[in-house]
């Protein structure tokens, strides 16, 4: 397609590539091996004559592009006579971006979807309304993006959301969203690329910012004597008392009630504008995402005990006057009065398939949520849309292999995207130098992203540790299973600003890239009786996953990063590591440029001979315009 060949000849710009004159030539064609006549796949040959693709489909030749490109000498030179028969291991290969804690500018967005084309990622995310932030330009609903994309010392929340996640009174950081016309500019421009936009409206739970704006457009549309339309969207039971606790520590105002007749029908209009962008850029809309996680009470999960327990001093909180969301809603009595056998409990999941109903009538084949908003579900049968996709996002050592496996094999597909390998919100490495969050994971480097081990799950434990650094045993107790992929998260409360977001993708986004195309010869295959724990079981061939980690490490370091830089991405560069006892100085990637000081002030740049004893090192970029943090000896 003309788009396809328009992206393709960007990226050989980028790469300063364009002008090399080598003859390509492809096709979509019948008759290639098994392995690669399957979606994506392709045959790539080069010859002295050029290069052809046989491929599959029109996305396997724009990824045997890529990959040619990929295979190009920076510089010039000639790439040597080969064939390469290639083909994605998963259908679903994915990156989310949370965009509603703090905004991502459409620049950013577009950056990210080039480079997930070069690495052959081909969905996208979009993680677009939370508690703190509505992302998208809703026609007919203004006060969505007026109010809930702004942040502001505005008290009564008139005006915008209070401040939040470090975005300060004057919305230094954290404001913004998609316009109409941007978001549909970002399905074509992702579209061109043989990427999916995958956008997710957060509900019943992480909906503040939707809750507040409609509580805006009640005020004023009842200031202006219009009671009907003031409640047409109204989100919430004005009469719900509930007394409960948000996983963000929001009040019963971060839900929409399920029960009231705006929430429907607001559901309704946002997936009707949506669809209809979708249908503008010339893309239609396949797979909604709606959220549906951690619609609780976090003071009645495990960890608290009540004020009038045995032991005092742990109890500070009464729990009988905790309430379940909803539990204090006349409108949620009063539904649930005419469903004989269902609680409050129910509600989250009758929500879902109440949603999936709405999705089913605008023609959307597939409804997307988290695994814990699907939670009691039997079948994908429950829920109108043809397909149901999960997103497993608990940790290993909480029980996600078990869950994913029991997910999957009733039918759902199953999108790992376990928060211990595939949440990029973590810091690098175990240092407070390091932004990030740790509940899940201490750490999570580019080799932890590598070593994941999606097809076998418990084989991650014997390699990595829990959030504790402590081993972990995993069981292979559940069925045999197939997922449809893997997917890696960028959550924004730590990520102000864009830069930020850049630091904490790459290079981890390519060692996704690698485990969602490619499956390697260390992954062991499921085995249901197996036992894996770091220490204890001794299955894995380590020597293997590190021999393949070098070589991933040096292709990177050598090539892939000047890629990055070269397209404007500001990828992080690994402060070196300063051996104890010793004048070694090690880098995390081999290539990485290097500079030592005498006083961390006067920096000069490092040859082999030069340096080796110096008090102060730090990393450098290729272009030496960026610096990682300085490192020096005895941890000063």
């Amino acid at each position: 397609a003309p788009d396809a060949r328009a992206a393709l000849a960007q990226r050989s710009r980028q790469l300063g590539l364009a002008g090399q004159g080598l003859p390509v030539s492809g096709a979509v064609v019948k008759g290639l091996p098994a392995d690669i006549a399957v979606a994506g796949g392709y045959r790539l040959r080069v010859g002295r004559g050029g290069a052809r693709i046989d491929a599959h489909d029109a996305a396997g030749l724009f990824y045997g592009a890529q990959t040619l490109l990929g295979l190009m000498p920076q510089g010039g030179g000639e790439i040597p006579t080969l064939t390469v028969e290639d083909a994605p291991r998963y259908a679903h290969r994915g990156f989310m971006v949370d965009v509603a804690r703090n905004f991502r500018q459409p620049a950013t967005l577009k950056r990210l979807i080039e480079q997930m084309a070069a690495y052959k990622l081909n969905k996208l995310h979009l993680h677009l309304s939370d508690d703190e932030g509505w992302r998208l330009q809703i026609n007919g609903l203004p006060e969505l993006t007026e109010v809930g994309a702004r942040r502001c010392h505005d008290l009564n929340e008139d005006r915008c959301l209070l401040p939040q996640l470090g975005s300060g009174p004057d919305n230094r950081s954290g404001g913004g969203y998609l316009s109409r016309e941007q978001y549909v500019e970002l399905l074509r421009y992702a579209k061109a690329r043989f990427i999916e936009v995958i956008p997710e409206i957060d509900m019943p739970a992480h909906a503040r910012a939707a809750v507040m704006a409609m509580e805006r457009r009640y005020r004023h549309l009842s200031q202006l004597e219009q009671p009907e339309a003031a409640s047409a969207y109204r989100l919430i039971d004005p009469q719900d008392r509930s007394n409960t606790l948000s996983v963000q520590f929001y009040d019963r105002h971060t839900y929409v009630n399920p029960c009231v007749p705006g929430v429907p029908r607001f559901v309704d209009k946002v997936v009707s504008e949506v669809a209809a962008m979708h249908r503008e850029a010339g893309v239609p809309l396949a797979v909604w995402h709606f959220g549906g996680d951690e619609a609780k009470n976090i003071l009645l999960g495990g960890g608290f005990q009540d004020l009038s327990g045995q032991d005092p001093a742990k109890g500070k909180i009464k729990l009988a006057e905790q309430d379940k969301p909803w539990a204090r809603s006349p409108a949620c009595r009063a539904l649930l009065a005419e469903r004989p056998g269902k609680t409050v409990a129910d509600l989250p999941l009758q929500f879902a398939e109440d949603v999936s109903r709405i999705l089913a009538r605008h023609g959307i084949a597939t409804m997307g949520a988290w695994q814990d908003g699907l939670k009691g579900a039997k079948s994908p049968k429950d829920f109108a849309t043809a397909k149901v996709m999960v997103t497993e996002w608990d940790a290993l050592f909480w029980g996600a292999a078990k869950e994913a496996h029991e997910f999957a094999n009733k039918g759902f597909e199953t999108v790992l995207a376990m928060p211990d390998y595939l949440y990029f919100d973590f810091p690098y490495e175990l240092t407070p130098k390091e932004r990030g969050y740790y509940w899940a994971s201490r750490a999570t480097d580019s080799y932890k992203v590598f070593s994941f081990a999606p097809d076998n799950l418990p084989q991650n434990a014997e390699v990595m540790t829990d959030c504790q650094g402590k081993a972990f045993e995993v069981p292979s107790e559940a069925g045999p299973a197939r997922f449809a992929g893997i997917q890696g998260q960028a959550w924004s409360e730590v990520m102000r600003s864009d830069a930020q977001f850049e630091y904490m993708a790459y290079p981890r986004l390519l060692a996704l890239a690698e485990r969602a195309w490619h499956r390697a010869g260390w992954e062991r295959p499921y085995r249901q009786g197996e036992r894996y724990q770091l220490g204890v079981s001794h299955l894995v061939d380590r020597a293997a996953l590190n021999r393949d980690w070098q070589q991933f490490a040096a292709v990177l370091g050598w090539r892939e990063a000047a890629k990055l830089e070269r397209a404007g991405i500001g990828l992080r560069i690994a402060p070196p590591g300063l051996a104890s006892g010793a004048a070694a100085v090690l880098t995390e990637f081999p290539g990485q440029a290097l500079q030592f000081s005498p006083d961390g002030r006067n920096w000069t740049p490092y040859r082999p001979g030069l340096g080796a004893e110096a008090p102060y090192w730090r990393g450098v970029s290729g272009d030496g315009a960026r610096f990682s943090r300085q490192e020096a000896r005895g941890g000063d």
